[in-house]
């Protein structure tokens, strides 16, 4: 379907001025009527305190007839276009970068029975000649009276105030890391007292304990922190020490209450006539109790490194370790190293090993991999996170890019991917890699946090022999002093072994600390819900009080507003 001269505003505004009628007027078939049959409408805290992703209209008149009969929300006024920025306005283009399908897509603002809300929506043009919406995404921005500070450095915890946190913390916040600031950070400008408890001894000791040739894996635009871009002058891909740093001077920047050398003791209670916790603290061998109202696990989206269990260890003289123990490839020169796993972490420590001087480089790859070049990966993030944009304007527009819709245009594009990857995957099935065909990496991560790595070089000296492959085993045991034996019956020498095997997951983790009882009423964190949104992170847990902040900066980010507006919720009463 060509279109002559298209008017992106015209139509954007046509359209929303009937969506916008029908929410005034609460008429669900209105409401339908003015989106395509297939769908997808992603609510955050709009019409219900939580995140939903109604997918087609039966799904979406259901939840909006519940959502309308209940007294609280959302009473949806003043429906306009949001022209304000760059990336908001109405226009006309392909609806992701390799589908062809094109849409007329623009934001929106709103206000509610609590407060604001800002859209997003991407219109495209059905056979009858009508524009209708195939996505839908409303988000509550602010609760009226209760607005986001905007001004971050002007807002500076006095003495007072400063004792305040550290005494009476309305939110105790486990884990200094990105996240943890992240959160700690948003709270405070949404007036809400939060204390960060760091175990390390420096914020950024997290990074800095990883090994030094350490970079990230997608460009900085995309890791900003929230409130403070990094510099212009940075590279793109940011080294470990220069995160680790940034973390530090985040928290002096911002004025974050962190405590460092610090760690809640087993086991919290949570009284529910109060509302409290009963936390104890160890703070730096000093030990405390704290009453917060709510609990922020930011402790990682993984928690403890995972090691398999391998009978005979006793035997082997040779080094065992898990990657996290992984400090610089200079102790292994001239050594046999078998490294066990072959996703990112995998990847980096083959590289490293080689470059290093390692005498053999052996990766143990258990199952398929997707592999992406690092120009591929650029290119996806540039095109989500582009540079002419604000952040917060690319967040809301990676919020109204449902998971489940991205997930099937990653599946029909896939012949297309595979093409594009060709000189990637060049030669690795001949050397026995296996490579994954089906899933790339949007649901590898979501799924499995792992089973893929953005290539910086391993590709290469795999091809070359450098990297060796042994496809398809695990370890069965340790045969010999140097020796380990696999599950196919096959042995090999090595000095060393590396498990680059993940981790827990966060709630196994966290089991000693909260106990049993508290774990498995909170329910599973990450992965996602059948409607495509993630589990647990950023959403009521099945126990009250305790959330979980995971994820990467791109989740983190804009997330922490919805974890943010919750906690104000209840504390105003309206949740």
């Amino acid at each position: 379907m060509k279109f002559m001269a298209l008017n992106s505003s015209q139509v954007s505004s046509s359209w929303l001025r009937q969506f916008g009628t029908a929410l005034e007027s609460e008429d669900v078939s209105a409401i339908a009527s003015c989106c395509h049959p297939k769908v997808y409408f992603r609510d955050i805290l709009v019409f219900g305190w939580d995140n939903r992703c109604l997918h087609g209209h039966s799904k979406l008149a259901a939840y909006l007839t519940d959502a309308f009969a209940k007294e609280s929300q959302p009473s949806i006024t003043r429906v306009e276009l949001d022209e304000s920025r760059p990336g908001l306005l109405p226009e006309y283009g392909p609806l992701t970068n390799k589908l062809p399908l094109r849409a007329v897509s623009a934001a929106f603002r709103f206000s509610c029975a609590v407060g604001v809300g800002r859209g997003y929506f991407s219109l495209i043009y059905t056979e009858s000649g009508q524009w209708k919406a195939l996505v839908v995404m409303m988000a509550l921005a602010d609760i009226k009276g209760h607005e986001e500070i905007e001004h971050p450095l002007a807002q500076r915890h006095e003495g007072n105030e400063r004792r305040a946190i550290e005494t009476n913390p309305h939110a105790l916040i486990i884990g200094g890391g990105q996240s943890g600031l992240v959160v700690a950070a948003r709270f405070k400008q949404m007036n809400i007292r939060a204390l960060v408890l760091e175990t390390n001894y420096r914020v950024g000791d997290n990074w800095r304990k990883r090994h030094p040739s350490l970079v990230l894996h997608s460009p900085k635009k995309c890791n900003s922190m929230l409130y403070r871009p990094f510099p212009n002058s940075w590279p793109d891909f940011i080294s470990r020490d220069q995160f680790a740093d940034w973390l530090e001077q985040y928290v002096l920047e911002l004025d974050l209450v962190v405590w460092t050398n610090s760690r809640p003791l087993p086991r919290p209670t949570y009284d529910p006539t109060s509302k409290k916790w009963t936390v104890e603290v160890d703070r730096a061998g000093e030990h405390l109790v704290l009453n917060p109202v709510h609990i922020v696990v930011a402790a990682g989206t993984l928690g403890a490194p995972r090691v398999p269990y391998i009978p005979s260890q006793h035997i082997f003289t040779g080094t065992a370790m898990h990657s996290s123990e992984y400090r610089d490839g200079k102790s292994f020169f001239g050594k046999r190293v078998v490294v066990v796993g072959a996703g990112n972490t995998a990847s980096d420590l083959c590289q490293d090993l080689v470059l290093q001087g390692a005498q053999s480089v052996t990766m143990v790859q258990r199952s398929s991999t997707w592999i992406t070049s690092r120009a591929s990966a650029r290119e996806m993030f540039e095109c989500m996170y582009p540079s002419e944009l604000d952040i917060d304007v690319c967040d809301l527009l990676a919020m109204a890019r449902p998971l489940k819709l991205m997930q099937k245009i990653e599946k029909q594009t896939m012949a297309e991917t595979l093409k594009e990857e060709r000189a990637t995957h060049r030669g690795l099935r001949e050397v026995g890699f296996y490579l994954e065909t089906e899933k790339t990496f949007l649901s590898l991560w979501y799924e499995r946090l792992g089973g893929f790595w953005i290539d910086n070089g391993c590709a290469e000296l795999i091809r070359s022999g450098k990297v060796k492959i042994k496809q398809g085993v695990e370890i069965l045991q340790f045969s010999g002093a140097y020796s380990i034996g696999f599950t196919d019956g096959t042995s090999m020498e090595a000095d060393s072994v590396i498990f680059a095997t993940s981790h827990e997951s966060i709630t196994n983790t966290m089991r000693p600390l909260l106990g049993e009882k508290i774990i498995a009423m909170a329910g599973p964190v990450w992965g996602t819900d059948g409607e495509g949104e993630l589990r647990g992170c950023y959403r009521p847990t099945g126990h009250p009080g305790l959330w979980f902040a995971a994820g990467e900066l791109a989740v983190s980010r804009p997330c922490s507003k919805q974890l943010a507006l919750q906690i104000k919720a209840i504390e105003l009463g309206l949740l």
